[in-house]
């Protein structure tokens, strides 16, 4: 890291600008009374700005979770979909093999033993008559044989009682009945059975049946939502072990978080709303939602946060705050309280910078359009008070959005956001904007990347990347009917690209796309999430790693 101008002291790369044509907006709502140590602005000291670090919520009330307490969305209903601190006895899933078997039961059913519990009403009683039993004058038997009467045989069948031969007979009835009809399906299955493995050429495996994403003849069951986003980070500790996170929503409309390392080199899995729907601060992610993460890897402090709106348009995060010892322990980030509105159906992109010098954990990152059209960058010196990236009459209403850090010189204190703005009026241009200092005048640093692009959709994505150094750069945006665009940055001149390659692996269709600081490549395809490497070498390559979900 190199170090800053000795006639500078450390600061936030985000400042607030005094002239902000937009804090009639009111997202100011109040400065918290505490505070760490945090490169900030002088104006926001004095403004009493200043950096929190969110407690983990050990006392909150946890109130009743019935199937129904996750509201909007849906309780994510399926047993087996286990994950992190939510399961704590779920397995891992080996090489993104899919979910494993839940423990929450010993069974895996709904219910402990697969039986409702019984009920402690309407009790009923023993005798079917009531309370007492006949009496002996009403049925007329309590008289007992005269000298000269005799007790009459009782009568049988084949020497058994006739009440007992016709008991016998009616279990044996109904074992033979439960027999043939266990037969008769047990023959059907296997038809079944061997028509699926024909018509597949593959084989079965030994994964739990109830599980659709062990099972590798359930190719046809969805697993993840129709319209998810995606998104990724990355970070490196200390011994040099790389860590990803890629993020989406399932079926269920549940966030889901798959988590991998280069020691470990599988695919762990965490339900964050799961985690979150027993307590007071539930998620409601929209359908859909659109969905940003950055991660940090400053030692001590390892951390990845993730960033997602609510039904009313709220930018909401969550935050595993010690990612290194704790990956399963997931949090609500309060965001100090602060109220971000977006665009309805916005897009949302993050990033985490780092500061000059030794001191200070960096500065978080989040850019989203405003439901007046303006594009704003919010930061975690003081998340209230947002600033105005790309005015209302220079972006496209529900612009796709990325964010990345960028050199200065020797120094990596800038940064680029990648929008849409309007052309024709039929059709858009992919912009990169970036940040000196201030967004003052940003209007005059604008990057054309792609133009005669679709005008902004919700299936439109941008993400970027960068390499050797963060000197070289990859912008790139799927458009409407799944084409990828993009241009490459060598460090001298930009290239336009008009078509990648996606080499190996299977057949693509991307429906959302996401890049890694460190030139990964994730999309949504087919049901599943692929993961590609770029081959730096020649950015119009990527090549196939493998299968992230399921």
């Amino acid at each position: 890291m190199s170090q800053p101008p000795q006639h500078q002291q450390p600061y936030s790369t985000l400042e607030v600008s005094q002239g902000d044509p937009e804090t009639f907006q009111k997202e100011v709502i109040h400065y918290p009374d505490y505070s760490i140590p945090q490169a900030v602005p002088l104006e926001h000291t004095t403004a009493g700005a200043a950096r929190q670090y969110y407690n983990p919520e050990s006392a909150k009330e946890v109130v009743n979770s019935p199937e129904s307490t996750y509201i909007g969305s849906g309780t994510y209903k399926d047993p087996n979909y286990a994950g992190g601190a939510a399961y704590p006895h779920a397995q891992a899933y080996q090489n993104g093999a899919g979910y494993a078997g839940s423990n929450s039961y010993p069974d895996g059913s709904l219910y402990p033993n697969s039986a409702y519990p019984p009920s402690s009403t309407s009790p009923i009683d023993g005798n079917p008559y009531g309370p007492a039993h006949l009496s002996a004058v009403e049925n007329n038997s309590s008289r007992s044989p005269g000298s000269n009467e005799k007790i009459a045989p009782a009568a049988t069948i084949c020497g058994i009682r006739r009440k007992t031969f016709f008991i016998i007979v009616a279990a044996a009835a109904v074992a033979l009945i439960a027999l043939i009809a266990g037969l008769a399906g047990g023959l059907a299955s296997k038809n079944k059975d061997e028509s699926k493995s024909s018509d597949s050429s593959g084989s079965t495996n030994g994964g739990n049946p109830k599980d659709p994403a062990s099972d590798t003849n359930a190719t046809t069951e969805k697993l993840i939502l129709d319209n998810s986003k995606i998104t990724a980070s990355n970070w490196t500790d200390n011994n040099g072990v790389v860590h990803r996170t890629v993020f989406f929503q399932d079926v269920y409309n549940s966030i889901i978080a798959r988590r991998w390392d280069s020691e470990g080199k599988s695919w762990k899995t965490n339900n964050l709303t799961e985690l979150r729907a027993a307590t007071t601060t539930p998620l409601r992610p929209q359908a859909g939602t659109p969905l940003a993460s950055a991660s940090m890897d400053h030692d001590p402090s390892f951390e990845t946060h993730m960033w997602f709106t609510d039904e009313d348009n709220i930018i909401r995060s969550m935050a595993s705050f010690d990612a290194l010892n704790r990956p399963d322990s997931w949090d609500n980030d309060t965001l100090d309280g602060a109220i971000l509105e977006t665009w309805p159906g916005g897009q949302l992109a993050a990033m985490w910078q780092r500061t000059w010098g030794a001191d200070g954990d960096g500065t978080w990152i989040v850019a989203y359009q405003r439901p007046e059209g303006a594009i704003k960058t919010a930061n975690s010196s003081t998340w209230a008070t947002a600033t105005v990236a790309v005015e209302s009459k220079d972006v496209a209403a529900n612009s796709s959005l990325a964010i990345i850090p960028q050199l200065r010189g020797p120094w990596l204190d800038r940064l680029e956001l990648v929008s849409e703005r309007v052309g024709s009026g039929s059709t858009g241009i992919m912009s990169s904007t970036s940040y000196n200092d201030t967004w003052n005048n940003a209007d005059q640093r604008v990057t054309e990347l792609q133009s005669d692009i679709p005008l902004p959709a919700m299936s439109q994505q941008f993400a970027a990347t960068k390499w050797d150094s963060w000197n070289q750069g990859l912008y790139i945006g799927l458009l409407q009917g799944g084409q990828i665009r993009g241009n490459h940055w060598d460090g001298k001149q930009m290239n336009s690209i008009s078509s990648f390659k996606f080499n190996s692996g299977p057949d693509t269709d991307f429906k959302a796309i996401a890049m890694t600081p460190d030139a990964m490549f994730y999309g949504i395809s087919d049901n599943k999430i692929l993961e590609y490497q770029l081959d730096t070498s020649d950015p119009t390559n990527f090549n196939y790693v493998g299968t992230v979900f399921p």
